[in-house]
């Protein structure tokens, strides 16, 4: 059984003083909100790589009547570890970390997801995790039941879930290489080179990456503390691997070296 409400409280207001230290990146989720609200499908950024882009324009009125958006500011909730798991969501824009603690106080951050990423996982059901914004953030709350009855008059939705499922399970055994095998200098770099690759920036040398948690949510799902995240980034900026616009940025200057750093090559 994982940690009492007291190591909890404890453990999340310290995450979330120190990432307040950091300079949020601007973003305008309002706008995207109320327009997701006027026409919720129709206007959503992130329907075509959503699960529901497997509904048909017969359908889509249906569903659209079933489901509601939410505007999620840094720091709060989707959902706790443990709460009644009533919604799916699909995140529309922004960042979701999803992340568990331990007994003792340690959290570990086991996913970032982004739009057309869906959460929700239950088991019993109850949720697995706690799913938290990193950044303002939209999400679309689709209730279990109804999502259920979709999956079953729609088969191109139910494959469409489970390709996202099929992905998560992949990112997770990466995850669990990344974190038993690798060094701080090949986990930092693996991790800017899959969010490079997440932003689409694949052929590039060069390359900007945003991030859009802190160093404190790095460190968590890395494995690593805080002040090894900023001594990594730092020795790699020395060697000229990257530079440093902001807390929130990393520009690549070499994406072979630091594939080939993440892949143990000197």
């Amino acid at each position: 059984m994982l940690g009492s409400l007291d190591t909890r409280i404890s453990s999340l207001a310290k995450s979330e003083a120190e990432d307040a230290r950091l300079e949020l990146p601007v973003t305008n989720p309002e706008t995207e909100r109320k327009n997701i609200t006027r026409a919720p499908c129709a206007t959503c950024s992130a329907h075509n790589e959503a699960i529901c882009s497997a509904i048909n324009d017969c359908d889509m009125d249906d569903f659209a009547r079933n489901v509601r958006t939410r505007l999620v500011k840094p720091g709060q909730s989707v959902y706790r570890e443990f709460e009644e798991a009533k919604f799916v969501f699909s995140v529309v824009s922004g960042e979701i970390r999803l992340a568990n603690l331990l007994d003792d106080g340690r959290r570990q951050v086991t996913a970032f997801k982004t739009a057309g990423e869906v959460i929700g996982a239950q088991q019993n059901g109850y949720y697995q995790s706690d799913a938290e914004a990193v950044c303002d953030t939209v999400v679309c709350q689709i209730p279990v039941k109804a999502l259920e009855t979709y999956l079953k008059k729609m088969p191109a939705m139910q494959t469409a879930l489970t390709e996202k499922v099929l992905e998560e399970l992949q990112e997770l055994r990466h995850l669990a290489i990344l974190l038993g095998r690798k060094t701080p200098v090949e986990k930092i770099a693996t991790f800017l080179i899959d969010r490079a690759e997440k932003s689409g920036s694949e052929t590039e040398n060069e390359i900007k990456v945003s991030l859009t948690m802190g160093r404190n949510d790095i460190a968590d799902f890395l494995g690593l503390t805080i002040e090894t995240v900023s001594r990594t980034i730092t020795k790699l900026k020395k060697m000229g691997v990257l530079e440093v616009p902001s807390n929130h940025s990393i520009l690549i200057k070499d994406r072979v070296w630091l594939e080939n750093l993440a892949e143990g090559e000197k």
